[in-house]
């Protein structure tokens, strides 16, 4: 049995070579009925009209048109581009699994068209193309790459250093001679191992699956977690809420924080994967729910960051940092329809940490000139707010006193250039790292911590304080 696969235009014509050969087969099939060519040109033929209408689905479209096709000698003729087209997919592996032939007529791409006889590849789920001497990078490695004009072996080994970042070395790839459309098929550790090239030999790389990759790509960490959250997916993900996954969040960010601070670049990159999956697992469970999908997540983004960057894509001016935060600002405002520097204030959500939140509130309030001149102004308001706390004579007073306190803290310490959340951490870890130390002297000199009184206590931490700091 041979099957032989060509392609017809929109309008339904078809090249010389394609009509030629409809005159001579035993068998001539169209995916559709268009035009008037064959009827013009007394050839007889079938089409697969009268499955689309009954198919109820594709695979059941797709089964019913393969055994239409499966005689010898016929012509199928498709819409369109051949090797992208499903049902010609669909035929050439149920074909080449029974051992039979197939041949095309080439209409486009004739390295691919040589896979696509073969049964390497289809176009099915996209088609990257490239010339071998304008590549320098693939990120997606889900469609079928053809690269062409690999004209020397300095280029192809060029071409398998890069490929080999994305793709496992025994990644099958085709390999083809364009003037006679003919290929074979080797691992890629051998792309650049041929006695000769020119600018006749092309590559042919199927998609690779997800579990083969070497690297991947955004679109791939979107269809993992379109694969586990689908029906058939992780029960654990299948289940998760935005309310749920609300913690994990904030637990990455701080772990993102932590690999900055640490100077860790192999944490960094690992933890920001991490944040990243975050926001594709909310985008996928909005999909669900027929709400947003990440798409809306990347376009809200990049609409936002160019909105405002007047500076880099209108024709704003701004010449320092400080010039850039004064537009920002005075964009977003407009955009959240902000009438006043209040309104300004309450958008500061209220879900941040307090220490964080009221930082920024000051800085914002700062903006419109509400804010003291220096430093010094703003230590004369935490000695008043100290005392005020001292002064308390309620619990409900007191606590209302130390927030005050705290609040004035932060002022003076953002006032100082200094950020607040990140030198209070700093802190917290050094009063662990002396505590641990004042510990250990109270287990070496089998002091009782609970019972020996705090002056025995704040003499370990001198001693901790000079182990640690020297002073």
């Amino acid at each position: 049995m041979r099957l032989t696969i060509a392609g017809m235009s929109a309008n339904g014509c078809m090249s010389q070579d394609v009509l030629e050969k409809a005159r001579h087969a035993r068998h001539v099939v169209l995916q559709t009925k268009l035009g008037q060519v064959l009827d013009d040109a007394g050839i007889e033929y079938d089409t697969l009209d009268s499955l689309y209408e009954a198919a109820e689905d594709f695979d059941t479209l797709a089964d019913k048109a393969c055994e239409k096709l499966h005689r010898d000698d016929t012509l199928f003729i498709v819409l369109g581009d051949i090797c992208r087209n499903n049902i010609a997919a669909k035929a050439v592996t149920r074909i080449k699994q029974n051992g039979e032939s197939v041949s095309v007529i080439p209409d486009g791409s004739r390295a691919l068209c040589a896979a696509f006889e073969a049964g390497v590849a289809d176009g099915t789920r996209g088609v990257t193309m490239f010339c071998a001497s304008a590549f320098t990078h693939i990120w997606d490695t889900n469609t079928v790459v053809v690269i062409d004009e690999i004209d020397s072996r300095f280029k192809a080994s060029e071409l398998k250093i890069c490929l080999s970042r994305v793709y496992d070395d025994e990644h099958n790839i085709f390999l083809v001679d364009t003037r006679s459309n003919k290929g074979k098929i080797i691992p890629l550790c051998l792309l650049d191992a041929e006695p000769a090239y020119g600018y006749y030999t092309s590559v042919v790389l199927p998609s690779c699956s997800l579990e083969k990759k070497r690297r991947y790509t955004f679109a791939d960490l979107v269809s993992v977690m379109e694969r586990l959250c689908s029906r058939t997916g992780c029960p654990w993900d299948k289940e998760q809420t935005h309310k749920s996954l609300k913690r994990y969040l904030v637990e990455e960010s701080y772990e993102v924080l932590e690999a900055i601070d640490d100077d860790d670049m192999d944490a960094l990159y690992d933890e920001l994967g991490d944040v990243l999956l975050q926001v594709v697992f909310h985008a996928r469970i909005a999909q669900q729910h027929g709400e947003f999908d990440i798409c809306d997540v990347t376009t809200a983004i990049c609409a936002k960051m160019i909105s405002r960057h007047t500076h880099i894509f209108g024709s704003a001016v701004a010449d320092s940092p400080d010039d850039v935060i004064k537009n920002w600002e005075q964009i977003k405002k407009g955009e959240k329809g902000q009438q006043s520097q209040s309104e300004v204030l309450l958008g500061v959500p209220k879900s941040m940490p307090a220490l964080m939140r009221s930082g920024k509130v000051q800085h914002k309030a700062a903006h419109v000139g509400f804010d003291f001149s220096d430093a010094a102004q703003a230590f004369e308001k935490l000695y008043e707010e100290i005392e005020e706390v001292k002064q308390s004579k309620d619990n409900e007073a007191l606590a209302e006193e130390c927030g005050d306190l705290l609040f004035s803290a932060v002022n003076v310490v953002r006032l100082l250039g200094v950020e607040p959340e990140t030198v209070l951490q700093k802190a917290t870890d050094k009063f662990i790292a002396r505590f641990s130390i004042v510990e250990r002297l109270a287990n070496e000199q089998k002091i009782d911590m609970k019972s020996c009184g705090f002056g025995k206590l704040d003499e370990l931490w001198d001693k901790a304080k000079l182990q640690i700091d020297g002073k």
